[in-house]
């Protein structure tokens, strides 16, 4: 389904942001050996200009076209999550998985928890 009407500037703009934190690497990861159809960088063709709502790893709501849903894990994300990460300003996302990649011993913000 096409979220194009309902498409968000400001949504993909924070995760573009969020982008940014991070560098690509691949390396080894157990429990991500197992599932290779989901272990890949799934924000690395992520880009300005275009619907969110497409890009991988990424849900959106059918209805409202808000983000609600981010699944990176194992995307070979490394790199250190800011305390003030502009994931906080998608105020509609309820479930968040960044299970498996190297956030080079980082502490997740307590807000996520």
């Amino acid at each position: 389904m096409s979220f194009a009407n309902l498409y968000s500037h400001e949504q993909s703009s924070a995760l573009l942001q969020f982008k940014q934190f991070f560098s690509f690497e691949v390396y080894s990861i157990y429990p991500c050996a197992f599932a290779e159809d989901s272990f890949y960088p799934k924000m690395k063709n992520w880009e300005a200009d275009t619907d969110c709502c497409s890009w991988d790893g990424v849900t959106c709501d059918r209805v409202t076209g808000h983000v609600i849903g981010l699944n990176l894990s194992c995307s070979w994300l490394y790199g250190s999550i800011p305390s003030n990460s502009s994931l906080f300003l998608l105020s509609h996302l309820q479930n968040i998985n960044l299970a498996f990649n190297d956030f080079n011993l980082s502490q997740i913000p307590s807000d996520f928890v």
